[in-house]
C-alpha cells in the first residue's frame, strides 16, 4: 500500500496544506508541536475510521474552526483509491471512499492497512493489559472482516451487564441470556486473538534471534479468563469457557461488575522462559517491542499479499543505533513514514523524501 498525498483542511493546526509523498522513506520533521505528528494520524484515519489519538471526533478540527476535511490518494490492492473524510462538530463523521460513502467504520477495514508505532508503544510490556489487548485489537480488525462489529457489540453487552450488577435487586433473569450471548461472544474473540498471537509469535521469535544473535528467545502466551490457552485449551475452549462463566457468577454478583470475559485478557511476553515483565531489561522489552511491531508488518504481508504503510512516530529517538538500522534495514521494501526533529540522523539516505513541518505548514520538501 502507498500513499500517494493528501490534504488537510481545517485539521488540528493545518489550515490548507497538500503534501505530495515519496513512494518509499518520508522523513517528516520539524521542532516539536509543529503538526508532525497530526499528519500521521490523517493516515491512519483511513485505516479504522477513527483517530489512535482522540477519544472524540471534533478534538481534530482546528481551533475556532467547524468543520474538517481530509482527502488522500493512496494504492491499495493495486488499485487508486481515493478517500475523503469530513467531520462537522456535532454531527457523524463521514467517510467517502471513491465516490461511495461509507455507512459504518468496519465497512471501511481492510481498504488501507497501517502499523503504527510510537514512544507509547515502548512501555507496552511494563503497563497493564488493556493497552496490550487495544493492541492487537487494531491489528486484528485489519486483518479480519467482522472482528470490529463483534468486539463493538461485545462491549455493549458488557456494558448492560455492568448496568445491570449495580442494580440493588438485579434481574437474574436478563442477567442469564446477556451472560449467553457473552460466552458466544467471548468464544470468538479469544479464538481469534490466539491464532492471531501465534502468528505474530512464530515471526516475531525469528527477528528476536536475529537482533540477539541467537541469544534470545521470544514467546508470546495469552491468558483468558484465568486460563492459558494453548493448542491443549483451544480444543475444548468451549467447554472450559462455559464453565468458567458459571463458576464467575457468584462471584460477579457479589462485586457488581463483569469478570468473566475477554475484556480482562492479557498477553504475557517472556525471553529464555523468563517474564519480561518482571526479569527483563529495559533493552530487552523494547526490543520484543520492535520484533513484535516488524513481526506485524509481515504478517500483514502474508495474509493480504502487500505491506501496509508503517508510521513511526519520533520512535528513532527512543532506540539506539543497532536497534535503528535493524528497523530500517528489515523494512526497506514498504513505504514508511518517520517523524523527527533532526534529518541529520538520515544524511546518508540515498532515496526518499524530506518535509520540513512549521506551525502546520509544509516549509521545506527534497526528493532524493
Amino acid at each position: 500500500m502507498i500513499v500517494k498525498d493528501i490534504k488537510l483542511h481545517n485539521f488540528r493546526n493545518y489550515e490548507d496544506e497538500k503534501i505530495e509523498f515519496h513512494e518509499k522513506l518520508n522523513i517528516i520533521y520539524g521542532n516539536n508541536a509543529q503538526g508532525k505528528t497530526n499528519i500521521l494520524e490523517a493516515i491512519y484515519l483511513f485505516s479504522l475510521g477513527k483517530s489512535n489519538r482522540a477519544s472524540k471526533d471534533y478534538e481534530m478540527i482546528r481551533f475556532g474552526e467547524n468543520s474538517s476535511e481530509i482527502v488522500m490518494n493512496f494504492i491499495s490492492r493495486e488499485n487508486e483509491v481515493t478517500g475523503e473524510i469530513t467531520i462537522d462538530k456535532g454531527k457523524r463523521k463521514k467517510i467517502i471512499i471513491n465516490d461511495i460513502l461509507v455507512k459504518k467504520n468496519s465497512d471501511l477495514v481492510g481498504k488501507f492497512n497501517v502499523v503504527f508505532f510510537g514512544p507509547e508503544y515502548l512501555s507496552l510490556i511494563r503497563e497493564g493489559p488493556k493497552k496490550r489487548r487495544k493492541n492487537i485489537d487494531i491489528m486484528i480488525s485489519q486483518l479480519k472482516s467482522g472482528y470490529v462489529s463483534v468486539l463493538s457489540d461485545y462491549k455493549k453487552l458488557i456494558e448492560q451487564k455492568n448496568s445491570l450488577l449495580k442494580e440493588d435487586f438485579p434481574d437474574k433473569i436478563l442477567l442469564s441470556v446477556l451472560n449467553e450471548r457473552i460466552k458466544e461472544y467471548s468464544l470468538y474473540i479469544i479464538k481469534t486473538r490466539y491464532e492471531y498471537i501465534k502468528k505474530i509469535e512464530k515471526i516475531a521469535k525469528k527477528f528476536q534471534l536475529d537482533i540477539s544473535n541467537g541469544k534470545e528467545e521470544l514467546e508470546m502466551n495469552y491468558i483468558s479468563c484465568g486460563l492459558n490457552i494453548d493448542e491443549k485449551t483451544i480444543e475444548g475452549l468451549k467447554e472450559k469457557l462455559f464453565e468458567k462463566a458459571d463458576e464467575l457468577f457468584l462471584r460477579e454478583m457479589k462485586y457488581r461488575e463483569s469478570i468473566f470475559g475477554p475484556h480482562r485478557d492479557d498477553i504475557e511476553f517472556k525471553v529464555n522462559g523468563a517474564d519480561l515483565k518482571l526479569f527483563g531489561s529495559q533493552g530487552q522489552q523494547k526490543t520484543a517491542i520492535l520484533v513484535q511491531k516488524i513481526a506485524e508488518v509481515e504478517l500483514f504481508r502474508e495474509e493480504i499479499g502487500e505491506y501496509p504503510v508503517l508510521l513511526l512516530d519520533d520512535i528513532m529517538s527512543e532506540l539506539d543505533s543497532i536497534r535503528q538500522d535493524y528497523i530500517l534495514n528489515r523494512l526497506r521494501n514498504m513505504q514508511i513514514f518517520i517523524t523527527c526533529t533532526d534529518r541529520e540522523k538520515f544524511s546518508e539516505m540515498t532515496s526518499g523524501k524530506f518535509i520540513k513541518i512549521e506551525k502546520g505548514c509544509v516549509t521545506e520538501c527534497i526528493c532524493i
